[in-house]
């Protein structure tokens, strides 16, 4: 596909900020990808015979406090009574796959008061004393799951008014090996929100909105008086207990005691196992199961335990099981019901495009984590990263769905970083643009520090390819690429030295380019994008004329290819852009009416993209153009025409953030475009809109430092709107209430501008310091108003001379100090070149 790119962002011509013209399109490269399987949930189900003793390994558990706590043989007393439900359990009984049969060891008794019910007390043989059942028939106990609650009920394990209640939905029992697993699954627990539905259904018992609280001993006995009665109630206290299973586990003596203990209180089915390392095999050296879920107290066998296997289920599906068994329904219930509570919020394109990124993450990480994969792998890894950088990409783009691709790219970075330089000179340049790639999308988003990093990496790729085969098209034209985007965040940063190397560097490739192929038409437009480049870097230095020129070569390029395909919509937007340029540095130069023409016909190239709704991105640059002709009208005292322009570029600005407010871009210039109303409507008495428009602008921009606190343009549109608010509330005579916007603004702008900075920043930091003098005045503190006068005329000094607002804003000084000569010859020199504009009055020789 044809590579393109756009010319360098223009400076906002409201705020001197250079996010507010795009700089284009640049080629996407990619293949097609391939699908991949999600694993399949397993249940694992641990085999009887022989385990290995606790003496094999005795692992320390969370806390060693537990010791005392689990060697105490007297139960606390009980006060919250231990009930199952008839209802609930139907529901368990009809889904096996969780719950395994419980022995029949006897009914739980139910006839005592609930104030006065203690636990079980254990006797010396460990267990509860309670009168020995019967054996159950061997055939029934096998079909146990089969059957429905009146079966359990028939056998008495459990009487028809018994319900679970108590203080903890689940007590954790874990080794310290397993701390992490039990941390997560502790929080998952009571994070988890039950189906609405499932709560609701006739007929059955209420179920609760969360699991909340679970007991996970380090998180509850921090704040305990007896850590041993603490230890011993929570277990009392708890409906239900979950058992990490895992090796470490398996050789715990105070997880198994655990588990005891709560087999004690007859609640044997109330036991749910989570497998997160090791085997479900009883016989195997790595058995996950504490002995006390493979035999009973007397040593004889119990019935097989069953396990969510993490591992095999996945994170959720395992967590769904739990649940389910915890709640006393089925999971395979729980789990449609979860699905139609997550299913109304996914759109049918983003869960196509969730599941592609997840394959290719998953691809992505076990090329580089495995060693000794084969190359057909790797490359087929790569493959997919390019597609989704390339082809998806560019499909998202228009979309404003690109932060759909931040985990591919953080992915993909990570695994170039882990290749290195090996591979093909083929896959080496694949990375070198899929890096790249990374680094647009991050700059779209408005990250420049990440972005620079993708950038400078692709460029070491490039320069090495191109070093090795100087001669090689492709390696030269992904050189001059890389080339260009570091200079161009230089730029975005304010390092204007670094930026202007870069981008000569850029112009002298793209002239090798199409001296190699003269008739190329992708290396032409290079070379009208770097024309552009260049004429930016000129502008912002004050050399207006010199910028100019390069402006008219880069629009010579377009307009002649656009002569051999006039419907190709990004020639005409390219060429929309150079125009905008053209405006800005007329305006610069003092030829008002000569910029609004060209004003005009920018907007009117991209007012037809806009309508044809191709590209979200068309209707930004659209908007954007509304607010620089509007701002030229403004001048020329054309009040009426610009207020509607900016009320369209508003309507506009919001549609696209509101589709997709992760694009910094765009809110960015939705922000500008209010803070534009905001002074056109203050300028004619307008005052309810004009502090409507700035707070908004104010919160936007504040949020946009502090998502990139290193873009010095946010701080610089940021620091315009607060020399604004200070203007609206001296206007009302509140000096003192104008002395901390106009303070705050004036540290921003020295912030956001140095030395040898874009002439557009000290213009700004100049403004600012005119309207804190002025503030200074108003509240009776003359000399600081006659110092931050001087050193606005200090930042203008340093500057250019020229540009129609340098000279409105030397005529404001002049005013400010009395100079009323130079301040009526400064407004006829404005006056003659058109400017009319209400937000600056002009001193008239009849006063």
């Amino acid at each position: 596909m044809p590579s393109c790119r756009g010319p360098l962002e223009q400076p906002d011509r409201l705020a001197g900020n250079s996010r507010n013209h795009s700089h284009g399109r640049r080629r996407a490269d990619g293949t097609s990808g391939a699908d991949g399987r999600k694993p399949t949930a397993t249940l694992q189900r641990g085999a009887l015979g022989k385990h290995r003793g606790a003496h094999e390994h005795h692992g320390a558990h969370a806390s060693d406090c537990r010791q005392a706590a689990l060697t105490t043989p007297p139960l606390p007393e009980v006060h919250a009574p231990i009930r199952v439900d008839r209802g609930v359990l139907r529901e368990v009984c009809a889904h096996h796959e969780i719950l395994s049969v419980p022995p029949i060891v006897g009914s739980v008794a139910s006839t005592q008061a609930p104030s006065t019910r203690n636990p079980p007390t254990a006797n010396a043989n460990g267990v509860g004393n309670r009168p020995a059942p019967a054996q159950p028939d061997p055939w029934l106990a096998g079909r146990a799951t089969l059957l429905r609650c009146p079966l359990w009920v028939s056998f008495g394990i459990f009487s028809e008014s018994t319900t679970l209640a108590g203080r903890y939905h689940a007590f954790i029992s874990y080794s310290h090996a397993d701390e992490s697993w039990s941390r997560w699954l502790q929080r998952a627990l009571e994070r988890y929100r039950v189906p609405r539905r499932l709560r609701q259904r006739e007929g059955a018992e209420p179920l609760p909105a969360r699991l909340y609280p679970v007991f996970r001993d380090r998180d509850e006995l921090a704040s305990a008086d007896n850590l041993s009665e603490s230890i011993l109630r929570a277990l009392a206290e708890s409906e239900a207990l979950v058992v990490v299973c895992s090796p470490a586990a398996a050789a715990s003596r105070w997880v198994n005691e655990e588990i005891r203990y709560f087999q004690q209180r007859g609640l044997s089915h109330r036991v749910f196992c989570l497998l997160v390392a090791g085997s479900p095999d009883a016989s195997a050296s790595d058995c996950a199961f504490p002995p006390a879920l493979l035999h009973n107290a007397d040593g004889s066998p119990r019935h097989e335990p069953l396990a969510a296997d993490i591992r095999g289920d996945g994170k959720h599906t395992a967590l769904l099981k739990i649940a389910a068994g915890l709640l006393c329904v089925g999971v395979d219930d729980l789990k449609r019901r979860d699905a139609q509570r997550r299913a109304w919020i996914r759109s049918v394109v983003t869960t196509g495009l969730l599941m592609i990124t997840t394959v290719t993450i998953g691809l992505a990480i076990v090329a580089y984590l495995s060693r000794q994969e084969s190359e057909l792998r790797r490359r087929q890894a790569e493959h997919l990263i390019g597609f989704m950088l390339g082809d998806l990409r560019s499909k998202l783009e228009p979309l404003g769905k690109l932060e759909l691709l931040d985990a591919v790219g953080d992915q993909a970075e990570n695994y170039f970083d882990m290749l290195g330089d090996r591979g093909s000179a083929a896959e080496v340049l694949a990375r070198a643009k899929a890096l790249r790639q990374i680094g647009e999308v991050r700059f779209n988003q408005g990250r420049l520090k990440p972005a620079l990093a993708a950038f400078k990496k692709s460029l070491r790729q490039a320069q090495a390819l191109y070093g090795r085969e100087p001669e090689n098209n492709d390696y030269l034209f992904e050189l001059g690429q890389a080339e260009f985007w570091v200079g161009y965040v230089a730029w975005q940063r304010n390092d204007l030295d670094f930026a202007d190397d870069s981008l000569e560097r850029y112009m002298l490739r793209s002239r090798e380019l199409l001296a190699r192929q003269p008739k190329n038409a992708s290396y032409k437009r290079e070379l009208a994008y770097a024309y552009s480049n260049l004429g930016s870097i000129a502008r912002e230095r004050g050399m207006a004329s010199d910028a100019l020129g390069h402006f008219n070569n880069s629009q010579a390029v377009l307009r002649q290819l656009l002569v051999d395909a006039p419907a190709d919509h990004a020639l005409i937007f390219d060429l929309s852009e150079g125009l905008s340029w053209t405006g800005s540095t007329l305006l610069d130069l003092g030829r008002i009416a000569e910029s609004e023409q060209a004003f005009r016909e920018t907007y009117s190239l991209l007012a037809k993209l806009h309508a044809s709704g191709e590209d979200p991105r068309y209707s930004n640059r659209y908007g954007v153009a509304g607010t620089f002709l509007a701002l030229a009208l403004t001048h020329q005292g054309k009040v009426g025409e610009a207020e509607a322009l900016l009320d369209e570029s508003i309507h506009v600005g919001q549609t696209l953030a509101d589709h997709d407010p992760g694009n910094a871009e765009w809110r960015y210039s939705l922000y500008n475009g209010q803070r534009a109303q905001a002074e056109l409507a203050r300028a004619i008495g307008a005052s309810r809109l004009a502090d409507q428009m700035l707070t908004s602008a104010h919160a936007g921009f504040t949020q946009l430092t502090v998502e990139d606190p290193s873009n010095r343009d946010y701080a610089r549109a940021l620091a315009m709107v607060e020399r604004v608010q200070a203007l609206r509330v001296l206007d009302i005579g509140h000096p003192e209430l104008a002395m901390s916007p106009a303070i705050s603004a004036m540290m921003r702008a020295d912030a956001a501008h140095d030395v040898n900075g874009r002439d557009s920043a000290k213009l700004d930091a100049a403004h600012i310091a005119e309207t804190l003098g002025r503030v200074q005045q108003a509240a009776g503190q003359i000399e600081q108003a006659q110092a931050s006068w001087g050193k606005a005329r200090e930042l203008l000094s340093s500057g250019a001379q020229t540009g129609v607002m340098n000279l409105v804003l030397r005529t404001q000084l002049a005013q400010d100090t009395g100079d009323t000569v130079q301040a009526l010859a400064l407004a006829d020199t404005l006056r003659s070149a058109g400017f009319n504009d209400p937000r600056y009055p002009l001193p008239s020789h009849n006063k």
